[in-house]
This record gives structure tokens, sequence and C-alpha cells, in this order.
């Protein structure tokens, strides 16, 4: 290659990153058992661990997510991993898609955060709420996608995400976190299908907020919360906790059953694109 070919180039290069357009656009497909991942990544300072992490837990967890909560959820999912901090949060989903500003998480002592909010936004796609704009979905689906990313995430502790104590300032409505703590605190009281009908509820645009909470616990929500606030201690000083087994309903463990992720090609029907 001569002088001026390369010159060419070079200022090509410095065209582009001038405007903005990645330099690297590295995407990868899996599939195992039905489920489909692609993550796309234009970040130059992702860790390849990172990657295949995502594709660990997508492949563990989301599942899981699905059988439970809702099987019609989409079982391909296009992850696009921001490294241009284009966008000022850290994850958003909508349908099969998932954004992942990876701007602030490229020191290592930041990956489990990383993969915390990663199924939180898993949780997201899993419900595909039509009616993402109300208020009660708002806050209660936000406060769902915690819950889930507290059972079933396994960096909580690591990420420095603990469920916050109780303040007499909180309101049941005050979404994620505060949110979440209450529902985990229902699960025990009553049960998971609590959990689950919630959700359905909220899909199904079947959920009214003065008669659900009465018709899944006899109660309703002010009811719960006032209950909720005069013993809110989710596992040492609740009457209704009987048994360890209860508790280890918490514990942050992966039971990993060694599936092979396997790379594939798509075929332009089923291949997602996010457009920037």
């Amino acid at each position: 290659m001569n002088l001026g070919a390369l010159l060419i180039i070079l200022l090509n290069l410095w065209i582009l990153k001038c405007n903005g357009i990645p330099l690297l656009n590295d995407t990868r497909h899996y599939s195992s058992n039905g489920y489909n991942l692609t993550i796309e990544n234009i970040d130059l300072q992702l860790n390849a661990a990172v990657r295949q992490r995502l594709s660990e837990l997508y492949f563990e967890i989301y599942p899981r997510l699905v059988n439970r909560f809702n099987r019609n959820a989409p079982h391909s999912i296009h992850v696009f991993i921001d490294g241009q901090n284009k966008y000022p949060f850290w994850g958003l989903a909508v349908d099969s898609k998932m954004i992942i500003n990876a701007y602030r998480l490229h020191n290592p002592s930041s990956f489990p955060r990383y993969y915390d909010i990663f199924l939180h936004e898993l949780a997201h796609l899993v419900q595909q709420y039509t009616t993402r704009n109300l208020v009660d979905v708002k806050w209660l689906g936000e406060g769902l996608a915690d819950y889930v990313r507290y059972t079933y995430g396994g960096s909580n502790v690591d990420a420095d995400w603990p469920l916050p104590d109780y303040s007499k300032k909180d309101v049941f409505n005050d979404s994620y976190k505060v949110t979440a703590r209450f529902l985990i605190w229902l699960e025990y009281k009553y049960n998971s299908s609590v959990i689950d009908q919630l959700d359905k509820g909220l899909r199904d645009v079947t959920y009214n907020q003065n008669s659900t909470w009465k018709e899944l616990t006899g109660k309703s929500i002010e009811q719960l919360w006032t209950d909720y606030t005069e013993n809110p201690d989710l596992i040492n000083k609740i009457p209704f906790i009987k048994s360890p087994t209860t508790i280890e309903m918490i514990t942050k463990t992966f039971n990993i059953d060694n599936a092979t992720t396997i790379e594939w090609q798509s075929d332009e029907k089923t291949n997602i694109t996010i457009c920037i």
C-alpha cells in the first residue's frame, strides 16, 4: 500500500470519528434451546468477559422469567451496547430490543452493576405491557422489574444494590426498589402467585388499583401498605416466616446447567436491527 492510499484511509477514519460514527460494530449471535440473542457492540473498550457473561445470564435467567411470567414473550432478543454515551440512562428495553449504556461501566468493579441492570431490562422484555405510559403501569412495572432484579440477580451485593430499609417517607408507588421491597414482603405474607397475577393484570390491562389488590389479598393496597409499615422487616421479625425454606427463596445463587451456547447466523427475516 502506497503512502497516498494510506493517508486517504486515515483521513476517512478521522472523518467518521469526528462525525460520531463508530469505527467498530461487533455483532455476535447466540442460540440455545429455542432462545436467540444478538449482541451488537460499538464500545471499543468493552471487556470480552462482559459480553460473555451477558450471554450466560440471558440463557440462565431469561427462559425462567418467560416460563414464570409470560410464555408469549419474545424468544429472540437484540442487545445494543452503546459505548458513546448517546443515551442518558443505564438501560432501556422495548419489545424485543434493549440498549445498555456502557459509557460509565468500563471499570471492572462496575461489571456486577452492569449485569444487574441487564436483568432489570430483561424483566421489561418479558412484561410486554401495551399501556406503558399509564401511571399505574409505570410505578408497578418498575417495581416488578426490580423485584426480578433482586430475586433472580446474583450480583446484587457486588453491585452495591441492596434493597433499602423501610423509611417513613416511603410510599407504595415510589416505584423501583421501594416498590420492589413491598412486593417481596407481600410475596412472603401471601404467596408468589400475587406477584404473577399483578404482572399478568398489567399485561392484560385488567389491573385496577381499586379492586385488584383486594381480589388477590382481601385488602386494598392502602391497607396492605399500612400493614407493611407496621412490620416492614422481610425476614427476622415477620411472624409468618415459618421455615428456612422460605428464606432460601431470596438466596442469590445461579444454577448453571452447562448448556452450550452456539453461534448462529440469522437470515434477513429473523435478523433484528436497531436504527440509531
